[in-house]
């Protein structure tokens, strides 16, 4: 019925017809056309009545036809601010890639599933990695999912997500991870040496305060050039400084390395930071990494392999795997044990200490005390 406005099948080139219904409707003088995310005719004509309904009490606006993929991206970084997410930067980084084969002024309409299988496609033949691309193509679902809540888009596409590629297990050794140090600039080879010895996440350690450092020093009166760690000293960050939600506590007074590591950098401390370059914050230094990686004979390391190496020397000294979890920060068990920070050094040396001589001992006076019997 005219003025009702109307769904239909566009096609494609080829003379191919699409699946998925579009709308195609007219509100204060102005057209407006969009997907409507599915095949079902019903559902396409409902929706059809809904945005017309809303345009018309004005509690919709924009063209959804219009949104590119830059602006799906200011959605999100605005979405991450008000929430206090703490991954802005990772999540910027995988835009980098989506803008560059998409294009910034890319319609969002234009993001179509067989598109985004293309982007997998040029990502993996470029070497990327399978959970690289799945955190890029999440990153880009959840654009979508903003920017449908915010009324920007009336649809959110569903990608095809790949399957999880093999679990990381890249670790530091004490020697490549000494050479390591000494190829990186002082104010970095502090952050990793912070990093190795916490399992924090890198923008964790970057984003930490003096003001979150206790150094637990009252019982010291009086003055003294610098802080004297007391045996409650920690550090503490909130919820909003880590990736999964959760404030949390890491005391130091207990760990000299670690209480030395700070106190070096309280004694260069310019401004609120405590790892910082010049006093400004630390950016992007991957490539300075890589360079000395390469130096140090471990070109494949990330830094993420930092935090599994952490965790490992945890559970090598005997710290139950709860509390690794607590002080590194996994919130749940399954994003832990996909961390597998045991190697095969460790297996064998498990299976060393089951059969060793006392081992071996054991075992035969039970078989011996059998047949006596």
């Amino acid at each position: 019925m005219r003025g009702q406005g109307r769904i239909f099948l566009p096609e494609h080139g080829g003379g191919r017809v699409s699946k998925i219904y579009w709308l195609d409707y007219g509100t204060h003088g102005q057209r407006h056309r969009e997907s409507s995310g599915t095949t079902s005719k019903r559902d396409a004509l409902a929706l059809l009545r809904q945005r017309i309904s809303k345009r018309m009490d004005g509690s919709l606006s924009g063209r959804p036809e219009r949104v590119t993929l830059a602006e799906l991206k200011e959605a999100l970084r605005k979405h991450y601010t008000r929430e206090g997410n703490a991954s802005w930067a990772r999540a910027e980084q995988a835009f980098v890639h989506l803008e560059d084969f998409f294009g910034a002024e890319c319609k969002a309409i234009g993001i179509t599933k067989a598109r985004v299988s293309d982007y997998v496609d040029v990502r993996l033949e470029a070497g990327a990695a399978r959970n690289s691309c799945r955190y890029e193509i999440g990153v880009l679902s959840a654009a979508f999912g903003v920017a449908v809540e915010q009324d920007i888009l009336s649809t959110k596409p569903v990608f095809k997500q790949l399957a999880e590629g093999e679990k990381r297990s890249g670790f530091f050794e004490p020697g490549d991870f000494a050479a390591l140090v000494v190829g990186l600039p002082l104010d970095l080879a502090a952050l990793v040496r912070f990093l190795c010895l916490t399992g924090w996440r890198r923008g964790e350690g970057v984003g930490l305060l003096w003001a979150q450092v206790d150094w637990d020093d009252a019982e010291y009166p009086g003055l003294h050039t610098e802080p004297v760690p007391g045996s409650n000293a920690c550090i503490r960050i909130g919820e909003s400084q880590t990736k999964g939600g959760d404030a949390r506590e890491f005391p130091i007074g207990e760990a000299p390395e670690l209480r030395e590591l700070l106190l070096e950098r309280w004694r260069v401390r310019d401004g609120l930071r405590v790892f910082h370059r010049h006093g400004r914050p630390i950016g992007d230094f991957r490539k300075t990494w890589t360079k000395a990686c390469v130096a140090a004979g471990v070109p494949d390391r990330l830094v993420h392999d930092l935090r599994r190496t952490a965790a490992r020397e945890f559970r090598r000294a005997g710290v139950s795997e709860g509390e690794i979890m607590k002080l590194c920060g996994w919130k749940t068990r399954d994003m832990f044990d996909r961390y597998n920070i045991i190697d095969s050094a460790d297996l064998s040396r498990a299976v060393a200490q089951r059969f060793s001589a006392n081992g071996n001992l054991t075992a035969t006076k039970t078989v011996e005390a059998g047949q006596a019997n």
